[in-house]
């Protein structure tokens, strides 16, 4: 079999490469889940605006996905397309490398000869 040490360096290459692939994955495709997200939002959004100290009520309808995009694009600009980005690859990207390690482990157990 594989000495131990050499199996440890495999797993994290495998850790940092499943949490990479992942993070970049959900960065990519994020503004179609911020256009979904919207799209299944409840049609009245209470905000709270810093700048006056106000609360504002929106109402938010979309007529569909083109719609909703050049409404964030117009209104928040390419930033809207990417709130809490960071928070959801931060979230999703540890399960992505433990998945990735324990997929090598099995492979590699599964097809090592005897």
């Amino acid at each position: 079999g594989t000495p131990i040490g050499e199996r440890l360096r495999d797993s994290c290459g495998y850790l940092v490469m499943g949490a990479a692939s992942k993070f970049i994955a959900s960065t990519i495709t994020y503004p179609i889940q911020v256009i979904k997200a919207r799209l299944q939002q409840r049609s009245q959004v209470v905000e709270f605006s810093e700048a006056t100290g106000e609360i504002i009520v929106t109402k938010r309808e979309y007529a569909g996905v083109v719609d909703c995009a050049g409404r964030i694009w117009r209104n928040e600009g390419i930033v809207g397309f990417f709130k809490g980005c960071v928070t959801n690859a931060i979230r999703v990207a540890p399960s992505a490398a433990i998945t990735f390690v324990t997929y090598e482990f099995v492979l590699d157990v599964l097809t090592e000869e005897r």
